[in-house]
């Protein structure tokens, strides 16, 4: 909305409302010119010139392409097509209005380069790539600098035509072959008004009559756009009006008509997008199209300047699929451009310099009706904090129907995934950006995003943590639908996973009984990424946010356990046959450690590992929501159990130290590593926490004799990093 505003300042219109009704240009992330819509099914693929950021003359040096199907949501491809096409030419300026037409399954792009005639380029796809078939241009008259603003069109015998020039008009006959033409080159009588920017097209009236039409950027400056008709593809032209008259905002023109789903539209160009930031001049120009109506004649209405014409969606625009991000309304401010910009054909385009406050827009998306919940995912990639992305509809301030927080990712692209609000009937979507207090700018990158209603099962948040961890299997965390309250530390590639390699199972519980792992998911993250399915009490973390809700209750480890068995056993499940039901560690960090002992009595438990926690000494002391059974709990432990301690610093040693000694009838392990009772969960990867934990889960869960060297044997492996000391008792063998 702020610019908007800014842009109704510069017009001297100061309400918002009015503001809304602007019909604004349709492209915003970079400069463009010279429109050369064409028509083909049920699509509009608008090539347009690109103005290079910065410069103050004209500096082009390739063609781009924009694709729509209902006229105010345009999909950017990125450049299909540069000056380095055109291997005879040597210069790095140049690349000027184009036309693409089609034929016979073949697309033929006429390319003025200034001065140095008008060259073709030919692909078998609107997209590219496209290829110079002749080597030379395909029209070079070189005794002046007129042959620029080619347009072209096939009549309905087949004939082609393409007229071009500035300030003369001149037109050939194109062979079927669109590479080359027959007979002279007709130079024509002048055109009143007529300047440059030829557009040639033909059509019935209401009469039935046949007409042919030449739209040209009339005389500057500023200007405008006119037209003239003749009943021959050939001439005689007669003038007839504007059909958008010289105007302050003009300057500059060059118009594109097509009949597209009924409508019939008019394209030009202006400098409202570089107005918005500067009143000075310079040819960074914009691309806008308006509603165009004939007469029964066949003669054509005036319209207003383009900021005060119609431009209405024809259609709706179906959210139900993956989106390229670049798809949009409105995202002044955001960038487009390639992962790799070394050839123009690369398909990894995204939307990148994205500020806090900026916003994508969306017009006319349909949601459907009673579709309930939606899974909404966003690939971005992020190299500093990132930020968010809040899901709105109906305005920049609209209703907020969901949230996606965009981590770090080394740079690296990850999907973010979420669960949108159930939304009714069609609605202007908006992606609204927000950055933290220490970033506003250049939060992230986004890439494409999708949209599919929410099934049963279905994975509801996913987040990459430290590019997947350093294990052998790259980890992601999760949450499920129908898992509420506990987050899934997993493979990302579960297709390596069987009933004869199956996945061991930890189930965690979280410090000061919060409900989320925001302090641990880094550690659990590395333990899932060495092969395992990682369960952890609470809702899934938003970075390094301190999680604020409810407290968590011993019972949800249980729920893990029972969950995670009812996967393994539903053929409708990505957990089905994949996970080692008989083998199960349960494991918490101070009070999640007490609900671990709370519940080791449950005979479906093969292991426990309790890190800088343990019962009380003092069967007195009580805390609110956190378990406290007394010392003859210990009796309940039926499994092998080591515990993870922070050295005598640690608050919890004296507690896990009693535990472990009081432990005779299972192996107990008791490693301390000094740094404390907050342990090494929020370093990279986990920290050195990380290290035992992994090994004691190989060795009890995997059977693995090369791990069980980490605690076993007087020149064990603990001992070998520096700080760690081992305690065993008689048990462990």
């Amino acid at each position: 909305m702020k610019h908007l505003l800014g842009l109704c300042m510069a017009l001297g219109v100061f309400s918002t409302a009015d503001a809304q009704q602007l019909n604004l240009p349709i492209i915003q992330t970079k400069y463009t010119a010279d429109p050369a819509p064409y028509v083909h099914g049920d699509t509009v693929y608008l090539y347009t010139t690109h103005d290079e950021e910065g410069a103050g003359g004209f500096l082009m040096k390739d063609w781009l392409l924009y694709t729509s199907t209902d006229m105010v949501n345009w999909e950017d491809h990125g450049a299909v097509a540069s000056l380095r096409n055109f291997k005879w030419y040597k210069g790095d300026n140049g690349a000027w209005a184009e036309q693409v037409i089609e034929r016979n399954g073949k697309w033929y792009m006429y390319c003025p380069i200034h001065g140095n005639g008008i060259g073709v380029l030919v692909a078998d796809s609107p997209y590219g790539p496209f290829k110079d078939p002749l080597g030379k241009p395909l029209v070079w008259q070189k005794d002046h600098w007129y042959d620029i603003d080619p347009t072209v069109w096939i009549d309905d015998d087949g004939q082609a035509y393409m007229y071009w020039g500035n300030p003369n008009l001149y037109m050939v006959k194109l062979n079927e072959d669109m590479i080359s033409y027959s007979g002279d080159i007709v130079e024509h009588p002048k055109i009143k008004d007529y300047q440059e920017g030829p557009w040639f097209w033909s059509r019935k009236n209401a009469k039935g009559q046949k007409k042919y039409y030449m739209a040209f950027a009339s005389t500057c400056c500023p200007e405008g756009i006119g037209y003239a008709m003749s009943d021959k593809a050939t001439g005689p032209w007669e003038y007839k009006g504007h059909i958008m008259n010289h105007t302050p905002q003009t300057r500059g023109n060059h118009p594109g008509i097509i009949d597209f789903k009924g409508k019939s539209y008019c394209f030009g160009l202006n400098y409202d997008i570089y107005r918005m930031e500067t009143s000075a001049h310079a040819e960074q120009r914009s691309v806008s199209a308006a509603e165009m109506t004939y007469n029964e004649d066949g003669t054509i209405q005036e319209l207003p300047y383009f900021l005060h014409c119609e431009l209405n969606q024809v259609g709706s625009f179906n959210p139900y699929r993956r989106v390229e991000t670049e798809t949009m309304a409105w995202g002044y401010g955001l960038r487009t451009t390639r992962e790799n910009p070394s050839g123009p054909w690369n398909p990894t385009l995204f939307v990148t310099n994205i500020d806090d406050g900026e916003y994508i827009q969306l017009r006319g998306v349909d949601f459907g009706r009673d579709k309930g919940k939606i899974k909404f995912t966003a690939s971005c990639s992020a190299l500093l904090e990132g930020g968010k992305i809040e899901i709105r509809i109906d305005g920049v301030e609209g209703k907020v129907i969901g949230n996606v927080t965009v981590t770090n990712t080394q740079f690296k692209y990850r999907e973010f995934t979420t669960v949108l609000e159930p939304v009714n009937g069609k609605h202007d979507l908006y992606f609204v950006f927000k950055g933290s207090r220490l970033q506003k700018k250049n939060l992230f990158n986004f890439d494409w995003w999708q949209m599919e209603p929410l099934k049963k099962g279905d994975v509801t948040s996913s987040v990459t943590v430290e590019d997947g961890g350093i294990g052998d299997y790259k980890a992601v965390m999760q949450e499920f639908d129908g898992f509420d309250a506990h987050t899934v530390f997993m493979p990302a590639d579960m297709s390596k996973f069987n009933n004869k390699n199956p996945l061991p199972i930890l189930v965690w519980g979280n410090g000061a009984c919060t409900n989320s792992p925001w302090e641990h998911y880094r550690f659990l993250n590395e333990i899932a990424s060495h092969g395992y399915i990682v369960l952890a009490t609470g809702y899934i973390p938003e970075g390094d946010t301190p999680y604020r809700g409810e407290m968590s209750k011993p019972e949800q480890q249980i729920e893990s356990i029972d969950w995670i068995i009812a996967q393994n056993n539903d053929k409708n499940s990505p957990f089905y046959g994949k996970v080692d039901t008989k083998n199960i560690c349960v494991a918490g960090m101070s009070c999640g450690g007490l609900q671990s002992l709370f519940n080791c009595a449950d005979k479906r438990i093969t292991a426990l590992m309790i890190c800088n926690s343990g019962l009380f000494l003092d069967p007195s002391i009580a805390m609110p929501n956190m378990p406290m059974p007394g010392k003859d709990k210990l009796k309940d432990i039926h499994t092998p159990v080591i515990y993870i301690l922070g050295g005598e610093t640690d608050i919890a040693y004296k507690n896990g130290m009693d535990d472990f000694h009081r432990i005779d009838h299972v192996p107990a392990i008791a490693v301390n590593y000094p740094v404390g009772h907050g342990g090494t969960y929020r370093k990279p990867h986990g920290g050195e926490f990380s290290i035992p934990a992994v090994a004691w889960l190989d060795w009890q869960l995997k059977g693995n004799k090369d791990a069980s060297k980490m605690f076993v044997g007087k020149d064990c492996g603990i001992l070998k990093r520096k700080d760690w000391t081992i305690e065993k008792n008689s048990k462990v063998k």
